[in-house]
């Protein structure tokens, strides 16, 4: 069952790897365990990136964005509102969502 039968299974695959998708975003293409798809991806040669290659190329991409070349910090999930400095950036986004 956890077998590639298929040439287009391979081919999908190979696409989705070049295309950078996450093995496993492509386990839940293919419907087939995460390890089956990574070592199949290996098989073929075509292996997925290293994970923390792919995560520091996104924050990299993430820190050039335009936000941060005027001097502002991006907006994020990360950021937690905590105290004082949580309830003066919620009155930023109130006065800012007032004025439009």
């Amino acid at each position: 069952m956890d077998r590639f039968t298929t040439l287009e299974q391979i081919e999908l695959l190979q696409a989705l790897v070049n295309k950078g998708v996450s093995p496993a975003r492509a386990s839940v293409v293919l419907k087939r365990p995460k390890q089956a798809v990574q070592s199949k991806a290996r098989e073929i040669g075509t292996p997925f990136p290293d994970s923390r290659l792919v995560k520091a190329a996104r924050q990299a991409r993430e820190l050039s964005g335009p936000d941060v070349a005027m001097g502002r910090r991006r907006a994020s999930h990360q950021h937690v509102l905590r105290g004082e400095a949580g309830s003066l950036i919620r009155a930023r986004a109130v006065n800012r969502c007032a004025r439009t």
